[in-house]
């Protein structure tokens, strides 16, 4: 299997995506409150590129059966019925509703990956899920990390060092790796006994922790502890059953 990996989504907006399979990360935190929100009974999750969107979308949806979700810089963005912490979208707020998501990094990339075979919305928290999907398919992938803004994040490059460790020793899956490719299974391989604390201590976590979303880190870094597979199906990320 062919798996080219990109650090930051601006490098893969300009490549072509048909026939191709595409896992999105966002460890910290849209790809996790994703998961969160459809284990918690969500009906969807709608990618939105920005507030503006997100709005104009609920407006078509209807405000009875949809939830706007976002944050910019950490913080919830105002009027907003939810941020971006896991542990807001719970069964009580989500169950049966479209929720419309806006996010500083993760969102973005489903937009760039639209005319892709296969959309898959990949975490710690899912890994083993997103891996046996991919597993399960003869497509080369794209493994597409949101980073920080623009930037390089160390949590979402071991999600994806993770995820193709995971194809090679569990799924016995020989994987061609770009040099991106070859970085991330490295940094998880030797991270792999401490993956929490590093996680916790790399920029975005840190950052977190210090406006206060600590317990989101700590439920990001949960590995396969919200075991759903988001997928992308006519514009929203739905649970596909494997």
């Amino acid at each position: 299997m062919k798996v080219d990996i990109y650090l930051t989504p601006y490098p893969f907006k300009d490549i072509p995506k048909k026939g191709k399979a595409v896992v999105a990360i966002d460890v910290l935190r849209s790809s996790t409150s994703t998961c969160a929100a459809l284990i918690n009974g969500a009906k969807g999750v709608i990618p939105s590129p920005g507030s503006v969107e997100a709005g104009e979308m609920r407006s078509k949806i209807g405000s009875d059966i949809s939830l706007l979700a976002g944050e910019k810089d950490n913080v919830k963005i105002e009027n907003f019925d939810l941020g971006n912490s896991p542990a807001e979208f719970t069964e009580d707020l989500v169950k049966n509703k479209l929720i419309i998501m806006t996010t500083s990094n993760g969102t973005a990339i489903f937009g760039m990956a639209h005319n892709a075979e296969l959309i898959i919305c990949g975490a710690l928290v899912n890994i083993s899920k997103v891996a046996e999907k991919v597993a399960g398919t003869n497509l080369d992938l794209a493994i597409v990390c949101a980073g920080q803004k623009g930037g390089f994040s160390i949590e979402d490059t071991i999600c994806a060092g993770m995820l193709i460790h995971t194809l090679n020793v569990k799924h016995h899956i020989e994987t061609e790796l770009n040099d991106a490719g070859d970085l991330a299974l490295l940094l998880y391989r030797t991270n792999k006994t401490t993956l929490v604390k590093v996680i916790q201590q790399g920029e975005h976590g840190r950052r977190l922790a210090y406006d206060g979303f600590a317990e989101d880190v700590a439920k990001a870094t949960a590995v396969d502890s919200i075991p759903v597979l988001p997928v992308m199906a006519y514009g929203r990320l739905v649970v596909e059953n494997l």
